[in-house]
């Protein structure tokens, strides 16, 4: 496509600044019919389901690696009983064990095995000092150059070499008869060096504290697991896993004997002593020959002294770090362990259970005392009503007495009122004032009332001999 202003196109006037695509001719062989072709794009209403595995990509991590751990625990030292005699099969070296630093402390032994040397590579850590002694003794019996020599003399020596002499012959025969001496003085040359590496050996290993230096960073699994995830179906994984790791480091304990992991079955004393005893676990594990400066090449005593500092800082240092991670085992292995979880949870339970029934024992005695305090304040509420009701009756009478009370009163001042007002001036018993006053404070009401009567309506004499008598009744 070109695009380019045109003053007109196709006989159009074209305006300024006004813009024209030309557009080429089509082909001959280009369609006369539009082709719709389908998109090769994928429709965006489609919904495409992506499978997703059972198991996140952490969870098969952390699976690849509890196994990692299992097969690095696997691997290493075993123990085995061949009848009373209890043998040990080496598998890798310690992660320890670096010949730059200990090819000059062992004496030319980097590259070989004391052990075997001495003929207890199946015993290693577990020979004792009289099986080194008696293997070392035997051994140098056998291969000293003076016994040698006096081999060389007796009667198996001679069938020996006469057996030599025939396999030299044949050589000769053959054309290969001219190295012999060569083969002869080399074999003398091995001998000499076999027997300097087992006294070497005899020297590192027949030392109690130069042993343990080695014995600390010989074949041994290093391995220490650091996670540890339950699996359902693999109920043994802990033992296998922590077993096999307790039963490595019981090698470098101090005391003996060293309790093992057990299983499902060991009994809940045996396991709390046993993490007991792993929890102030004490380790012979001396990390010497790993130390940094060779105290032999200092040049006068503050070197020395320089050089033991340093040395012992740093074996120290390493031992520290070793025996943190074995109490991080430790203290690992006492939180997944299965047994210590069930009886957790059978206390629980337990506790669960006494504390449930002192409720229950406790929510019985807080009802009876509730039944009882309610029984107590029923019969004090039916006494309260009962005074209440007493009362109210008493109040009552009271009441009805001093209306009554009230009432004979106010007779009474009617009827004394009365009866002085027929005495008043201009009355007709105005003469019988003073008496009528004294009738009147002595009298009782009734016949305070008949006596008004009675003088009201009577004449003079029957009056006065009315007024005369009650005066005298009331003067008696």
């Amino acid at each position: 496509l070109r695009k380019r202003i045109l003053p007109t196109y196709r006989g159009t006037a074209a305006r300024p600044g006004m813009a024209f695509l030309a557009l080429p001719a089509p082909r001959p062989d280009s369609p006369q019919v539009p082709t719709c072709y389908g998109s090769p794009a994928i429709p965006t209403e489609r919904r495409q389901a992506w499978k997703v595995p059972e198991k996140s990509c952490v969870e098969r991590l952390m699976e690849a690696e509890a196994a990692a751990e299992e097969a690095a625990a696997a691997e290493g030292e075993s123990e085995e009983v061949d009848g009373d005699r209890e043998t040990v099969s080496i598998g890798k070296k310690s992660d320890f064990w670096d010949l730059k630093q200990i090819g000059d402390k062992l004496q030319g032994l980097e590259k070989v095995d004391p052990y075997g040397l001495l003929e207890l590579e199946d015993r290693r850590w577990r020979a004792s000092a009289d099986e080194l002694r008696k293997s070392y003794r035997r051994l140098v019996l056998e291969k000293h150059p003076d016994k040698k020599l006096s081999n060389e003399r007796s009667p198996a020596r001679a069938q020996k070499e006469k057996r030599g002499d025939e396999k030299a012959k044949a050589k000769a025969a053959m054309g290969k008869g001219d190295g012999d001496g060569d083969d002869e003085e080399e074999g003398e040359e091995e001998e000499e060096e076999e027997f300097k590496l087992l006294s070497a050996a005899w020297e590192l290993l027949g030392d109690e504290t130069r042993r343990r230096q080695y014995d600390s960073i010989d074949y041994f699994n290093d391995s220490t697991p650091s996670t540890y995830r339950e699996r359902a179906d693999d109920p043994d994984r802990f033992y296998r896993l922590f077993g096999a790791y307790f039963s490595r480091q019981s090698k470098f304990s101090v005391h003996r004997p060293v309790p093992q992991l057990g299983d499902a079955d060991t009994p809940l004393d045996e396991v709390q002593a046993f993490y007991q005893f792993w929890g102030n676990f004490k380790s012979w594990r001396d990390f010497t020959l790993l130390a940094e400066y060779d105290v032999a090449e200092a040049g006068d005593r503050e070197e020395r002294r320089w050089m033991q500092r340093n040395n012992k800082n740093k074996v120290e240092q390493m031992k520290k770090a070793e025996m943190k991670k074995l109490f991080a085992c430790v203290q690992l292995a006492e939180e997944n362990d299965p047994r210590l979880l069930k009886a957790k949870a059978d206390r629980a339970a337990e506790k669960e259970l006494i504390r449930a029934e002192k409720e229950a024992v406790l929510a019985a005695e807080r009802k009876a005392k509730a039944d009882a305090e309610e029984a107590i304040k029923a019969i004090e509420d039916a006494a309260a009503a009962e005074a209440a009701a007493i009362k109210t009756a008493k109040d009552g009478e009271k009441a009805a007495v001093k209306r009554e009370k009230e009432k004979l009163r106010s007779a009474l001042k009617k009827a004394r009122k009365e009866l002085k007002a027929l005495g008043e001036q201009g009355a007709k018993w105005e003469a019988h004032a003073a008496d009528l006053e004294v009738v009147a404070s002595g009298l009782p009401t009734e016949e305070i009332e008949a006596l008004t009567e009675t003088l009201a309506a009577a004449d003079g004499e029957a009056g006065a001999a009315a007024l005369a008598a009650a005066l005298q009744k009331v003067l008696i």
